[in-house]
């Protein structure tokens, strides 16, 4: 018999931003917000299995404890398991959010935010989740490096990453690089990536991963979230959405 697993992943959200706006500070809250919220719903009209944010949900550390009490409101709302990491605006700074706020006691919400990475079960759905929290983004960090073997006890592996992507044949000294060889010989999955606004499907060597790009820029083919599906004895499908944004 068949067997699925349908993955949501978005990332980049920057809740609480206002360099992408000419309005108001409020007039920019409230159109984060409303981004996310509606990029959310779209989401589950695919009616994932999980979710997962691949990094960079607020805009700064410096987020005012309103937009951070919405987001973990909005976060437990949903009605799938949530797996997050955090991203480089919103890295494990001194001040970091992810410090100040347990998102973890959200009752469906896996945060995945060791320095050195985690391993999530979600044993209803035979899936383990690996992540890292970043502490500083930097070219030394590697938002894959450290990621283990495949576990023998599970069905379904997938690892979140938050970074710059490096093509095969190039390099680069840019902070937190993902080389295309690390996907090509990562025991995942789906690699959920974040970091490119641009949305981009990096599939590699039997791993499907993808850059999901950003659901409040419009660089690239615009606001965009990702869609992946995982079958048993099919190829993976990735799938990018664009959201129409209004002018």
């Amino acid at each position: 018999m068949t067997e699925k697993l349908r993955i949501a992943h978005c990332s980049d959200i920057h809740l609480d931003g206002d360099h992408y706006m000419g309005g108001t500070r409020e007039s920019a809250v409230e159109f984060f917000r409303a981004a996310f919220a509606e990029t959310l719903a779209r989401m589950n009209a695919h009616r994932p299995d999980l979710i997962l944010l691949a990094g960079d949900l607020f805009d700064t550390n410096s987020a005012s404890p309103e937009t951070i009490n919405w987001a973990m409101e909005i976060l437990g709302a949903q009605p799938v398991p949530v797996v997050m990491i955090p991203g480089n605006h919103d890295c494990l700074a001194e001040n970091a959010i992810f410090k100040r706020h347990d998102f973890g006691r959200i009752g469906n919400v896996e945060m995945l935010s060791s320095e050195d990475g985690r391993l999530a079960r979600l044993n209803a759905l035979d899936v383990a989740v690996w992540g890292k929290g970043m502490v500083d983004h930097s070219p030394d960090y590697s938002p894959l490096g450290g990621c283990p073997e495949r576990p023998t006890d599970c069905k379904w592996f997938i690892g979140l990453g938050h970074g710059i992507f490096v093509p095969r044949g190039e390099a680069t000294d840019r902070s937190s690089p993902i080389p295309m060889a690390e996907i090509e010989t990562s025991p995942c999955d789906y690699l959920a990536l974040g970091h490119h606004h641009a949305a981009m499907d990096v599939s590699a060597n039997g791993t499907a991963a993808a850059f999901c790009g950003s659901p409040t820029d419009t660089i690239g083919r615009g606001a965009t979230y990702i869609t992946a599906e995982l079958s048993t004895d099919t190829a993976p499908k990735v799938e990018i959405h664009e959201i129409p944004m209004d002018d």
